[in-house]
């Protein structure tokens, strides 16, 4: 991903939930925040929308086919991310397909039960918070 210091850089993270409301996380295998939970996602691509970066993502890091059923929210605190000014936007997704596996990028994966917490890289306890609150709220 690199260092982008003097530019922000655009990326997607999505929480993928199964129908009793748990979701999945996979613990980080590169820097920065290795070891921690973190929710699959990357950075977007010239030539292709937020949608397709995050279907891909989540593709390439836990091999899931995954359709977005919603908007969790854009993240964009200065700090997030230590490399740089990067700006996220979350999705809400389902499976399609597939069984997740384990990548150079995801060294373990796991389903977080409705209220379970576990130390999370980034902003990403955030955003399962949010995704939390936006839950309950329907």
């Amino acid at each position: 991903m690199g260092h982008h210091p003097d530019r922000v850089v655009l990326t997607v993270d999505a929480v993928i939930t199964d129908g009793e409301g748990r979701v999945l996380v996979m613990e980080r295998g590169t820097d920065p925040f290795r070891g921690t939970w973190v929710f699959p996602g990357g950075l977007v691509d010239p030539g292709e929308t937020v949608e397709q970066a995050c279907i891909r993502e989540v593709r390439e890091e836990l091999g899931l086919d995954v359709k977005l059923t919603g908007l969790i929210g854009i993240y964009s605190e200065p700090g997030r991310d230590p490399r740089g000014s990067f700006v996220s936007i979350a999705f809400r997704a389902e499976i399609v397909d597939g069984t997740p596996i384990i990548s150079p990028e995801a060294s373990a994966y796991r389903w977080l039960d409705t209220n379970e917490e576990v130390p999370m890289g980034f902003d990403h306890a955030r955003i399962l918070a949010d995704h939390r609150a936006q839950m309950r709220a329907w």
